[in-house]
C-alpha cells in the first residue's frame, strides 16, 4: 500500500465528515459504520480500524465505483445505519432513496448467510424501511408478493408547465408546447390546485385556439400520461415522505424499460427536490426560532437526505434535465436547511462538474475506465498528492474496497466496506437454480 495508508494503526474511530468541536462534544454519536481501513497490500489485506461517517448535519457524498465494485452496496449500507441511528439522532432525520434499478427493495429481508457478518461481529438483521412503487404498478408488486408498502403518486396541480414539456420532450416553440402551457394556466385558474389529467385533457379537446392536429396530439399525451398511474389529482404529501426517523425508497425501476417513459424519473426526483428543499428552507426557520427561544433545535420536519442511484442520469454534465437545476441547488446551499445529497454513480465522467467540486466525502470503488479516473482525479484537492492510477490498479479486486476522501479532515484511507446486513437483491443474475 502507499505510505499515507500504511502507517494508520491507531485503534480509534476514524470519523469522517465531523469537525472536531462536534469529534469532542458528540464523539461518534449519529454516525454511520462504513467500514475498516486497509492496512496491508494484496487481495486479502489485513484491516484496521473502524471508518464511520457523521449522518447528523448534512454532507455532499459522491460513491462511485465500476459496474459490481460494490457502489450499490455502500448506499445500502449507508441506508442501513441510518435505521440504527441512537433514537434521539434519528428521530431528526428523514431518508428518501430514488431506486432506479429496483434492488433496495432488499434492506427489508435480513441475509441468510453469516460466514462473512461473523467476521465483523456482525449479525444478519433486515432494516426497517418502506417502499413504495407508482401506483400503476402496485398491483403487479403485490401479485409478486413483493415487500411494498404502499403507491406512490405526482400530484397533478404541482407539475408545471416546464415539466409537462421535459416530460412529453417538447419545446415551448412546438404547437404542442405552446397548446400545453395555455392548457395547464387555464385549468390552473379555473380550478385551482385540485385537479387531474382528465381536466387538462378536456381543456385541450375545448382549445378553440389550436389546430386539431396539435389538440389531438396533447390529448394523446396526456391520455398516455394517465395510464401511467403515476399522476393524480391527491399526490403523495411530501411531507409523508420525509417522516422522522423513517427511511423511504421510491421504485421507479419500472419506468426505465418502457419505451416513452424515459423521463418520469427526471420528473419524480425534480418534484420530490423542489418540495423538500421547499419545505426545509421553512422549517429551518422554525428551528432557529427554536434555539433562540427555547434553547433547543426541534420541527415538524426533520433534516433530509436524499440517494439517488445512477446520478448521471439526473445531473448530466453536458445534457439538459428537469431534475439537473433542482439537484444543483442541493449541492450550492442545500446544507443549511438541512438537506444531504448522496449521489452514486459507475460514470463520474459524465456527472455534472458541480456534484464532484462540491462533495465533502468521496467514496470510489474500483474503477477502470480511464475517463471516469480522470474525473475522479479532477476533484484532488490542494492538500492531495497521489496517482489515482497507481491507488486503482493496487486496490484488491473483490466487492467492496474503497478509495475514502474526507474532506473535512483533508485526509484519505483505503478501506474495506463493512458487509451488509440485509438480503443483497442487486447481486448478479445467474442461471444455476441455488
Amino acid at each position: 500500500m502507499p505510505e499515507q495508508f500504511s502507517a494508520d494503526f491507531s485503534e480509534e474511530e476514524a470519523v469522517l465528515g465531523r469537525d472536531l468541536k462536534d469529534l469532542e462534544q458528540y464523539g461518534s454519536k449519529g454516525t454511520a459504520y462504513l467500514g475498516k481501513v486497509v492496512l496491508s497490500s494484496g487481495e486479502k489485506p489485513v484491516l484496521g480500524r473502524k471508518v464511520v461517517v457523521d449522518l447528523a448535519k448534512p454532507h455532499l457524498m459522491l460513491i462511485c465505483g465500476k459496474r459490481g465494485a460494490g457502489k450499490s452496496h455502500s448506499l445500502t449500507v449507508l441506508m442501513e445505519e441510518m435505521a440504527r441511528l441512537d433514537p434521539s439522532v434519528k428521530m431528526r432525520i428523514s431518508a428518501i432513496a430514488i431506486d432506479t434499478v429496483g434492488i433496495f427493495w432488499g434492506l427489508k429481508i435480513p441475509r441468510k448467510d453469516t460466514a462473512e457478518l461473523e467476521g465483523w461481529d456482525l449479525v444478519p438483521e433486515k432494516t426497517d424501511a418502506r417502499v413504495y412503487v407508482p401506483k400503476g404498478q402496485l398491483a403487479f408488486y403485490q401479485e409478486k408478493n413483493m415487500p411494498v408498502d404502499g403507491a406512490f403518486t405526482l400530484k397533478c396541480s404541482e407539475l408545471e408547465e416546464t415539466e409537462w414539456m421535459a416530460l412529453f420532450k417538447l419545446k415551448w416553440t412546438d404547437p404542442e408546447g405552446v397548446l400545453i402551457s395555455r392548457v395547464v394556466q387555464r385549468v390552473r385558474e379555473k380550478i385551482g390546485t385540485y385537479y387531474g389529467i382528465d381536466d387538462l385533457i378536456s381543456a385541450a379537446k375545448s382549445d378553440d385556439e389550436a389546430q386539431s392536429v396539435a389538440k389531438q396530439a396533447v390529448v394523446n399525451r396526456f391520455q398516455v400520461a394517465k395510464s401511467w398511474g403515476l399522476i393524480e389529482k391527491e399526490g403523495t404529501k411530501i411531507l409523508d415522505l420525509a417522516a422522522p426517523g423513517i427511511i423511504t425508497l421510491i421504485d421507479v425501476s419500472s419506468y426505465r424499460q418502457t419505451l416513452g417513459t424515459e423521463g418520469i424519473k427526471d420528473i419524480v426526483v425534480a418534484l420530490i427536490g423542489k418540495k423538500l428543499f421547499e419545505q426545509r428552507m421553512l422549517f429551518r426557520k422554525e428551528e432557529e426560532i427554536k434555539l433562540i427561544q427555547e434553547n433547543r433545535r426541534s420541527s415538524k420536519m426533520p433534516l433530509v437526505w436524499l440517494l439517488i442511484d445512477e446520478a448521471h442520469m439526473f445531473m448530466p454534465r453536458d445534457e439538459s434535465s428537469i431534475a439537473l437545476n433542482i439537484l444543483l441547488e442541493w449541492v450550492r446551499v442545500g446544507r443549511q436547511p438541512g438537506l444531504g445529497l448522496i449521489l452514486a454513480t459507475q460514470r463520474p465522467e459524465r456527472i455534472h462538474p458541480d456534484a464532484i467540486s462540491q462533495c465533502d466525502i468521496f467514496i470510489s470503488h474500483r474503477m477502470t475506465s480511464q475517463p471516469d479516473i480522470a474525473a475522479v482525479g479532477a476533484l484532488r484537492p490542494s492538500y492531495l498528492h497521489m496517482d489515482f492510477d497507481k491507488l486503482f490498479a493496487e486496490m484488491p479486486r473483490q466487492q467492496g474496497f474503497a478509495l475514502v476522501i474526507d474532506d473535512n479532515t483533508e485526509k484519505t484511507w483505503m478501506i474495506k466496506t463493512r458487509p451488509r446486513l440485509s438480503w443483497d437483491s442487486s447481486v448478479t443474475a445467474t442461471a444455476f437454480i441455488i
